[in-house]
């Protein structure tokens, strides 16, 4: 079980598990302990704070994310690395009361209200809060959201400031979208998610180059309007590289172009969406109620055979066996 340790000034750490417990509950040894620390990361992190009770925190699931609305005390939080059995996430926060300082292996940066950083978990990182915060943090799968990020460095966090005007639109994207996103169907959340993943990869870009070196904003413009397109198309088994060029606006050969620099052509990138998101119901609890051949079609297969071939060469499992492995964990 994924585990948040939260500590105190002068005291040991206090280990807790990641999915919220009532107060005075018992741990798995029998201990009975007053907790009521709510989980703020899904991996090991470190919290100095005087007032941890002080913490506030709605979250909630959308589409393959998760959103999380935090009021927070002052505070210091360290993140080391991806706890093991966690998957790589990037956490995209957005400041709307208070500053904070962020620091990484390669530098620091202090966030003010309007700003955006961009966190990738695999990464060391601490963030100090000296004042009282509130914000808004959507926690991505890296297989959302890398592929709309350019080229960069390995640096933990991004920073995007409010002044920018791009930014602007962003960091108002992100708040209407963080209000209004559960009133929306499934499939709608996947499709205006990857919207929000393409204006991040654009504000990268912009903030990234100098104004007079953006001689490749428009491909790279273009390159998420296709990826955004094959994520909001994912579950269509007609989805083909002349349709998406149809519908985009575009010639076939250009639409190939704009993928040259991914290491995957248009048919190997829909299909490792497929896998990955065939992979990503199988292994949630709330999909449960679907059968493996549901879960093929929903993901845009249309050919079972297909499905369980291409799953086993990507995974070196069968669909049947990661849904009892994920059970199988979760109940020990």
């Amino acid at each position: 079980m994924t585990e948040t340790a939260y500590v105190r000034p002068h005291e040991p750490a206090t280990r807790v598990p990641a999915a919220p417990r009532e107060p005075d509950s018992c741990d798995d040894h029998g201990e009975s302990r007053n907790i009521a620390y709510p989980a703020l990361w899904n991996k090991t992190i470190e919290i100095l704070c005087d007032r941890p009770n002080a913490f506030r925190i709605q979250s909630r699931s959308i589409a393959e994310t998760a959103l999380a609305e935090i009021s927070s005390p002052p505070v210091t939080v360290t993140q080391n690395n991806v706890a093991a059995g966690d998957p790589h996430r990037y956490h995209l926060i957005l400041l709307l009361e208070g500053h904070g300082r962020y620091a990484w292996m390669n530098g620091a940066v202090t966030q003010s209200p309007g700003d955006i950083v961009l966190i990738d978990t695999a990464e060391w990182s601490q963030v100090i809060s000296p004042v009282e915060t509130r914000l808004v943090r959507w926690s991505f799968p890296e297989a959302l959201v890398a592929p709309f990020l350019p080229q960069r460095d390995s640096d933990a966090i991004l920073h995007l400031p409010a002044s920018n005007g791009l930014n602007t639109v962003l960091m108002r994207h992100t708040r209407e979208l963080a209000r209004e996103a559960e009133r929306l169907d499934h499939a709608t959340q996947h499709g205006v998610l990857a919207h929000l993943c393409g204006l991040l990869g654009l504000a990268l870009e912009a903030a990234a180059r100098p104004r007079q070196a953006r001689t490749s904003n428009y491909r790279t413009f273009q390159r998420q309007r296709v990826l955004t397109y094959i994520e909001t198309h994912l579950a269509d088994p007609r989805l083909t590289a002349g349709r998406a060029a149809k519908d985009l606006g575009i010639s076939p050969r250009w639409l190939h172009a704009l993928l040259e620099d991914m290491a995957a052509g248009f048919c190997e990138l829909v299909a490792c969406r497929r896998l990955k998101r065939s992979r990503m119901l199988l292994e949630d609890p709330a999909s449960d109620n679907l059968s493996i051949a549901e879960i093929a079609f929903l993901s845009g297969f249309n050919d079972l055979s297909t499905f369980y071939r291409r799953f086993g060469e990507r995974y070196g499992i069968t669909p049947g066996a990661a849904r009892r492995t994920r059970n199988s964990f979760e109940q020990r």
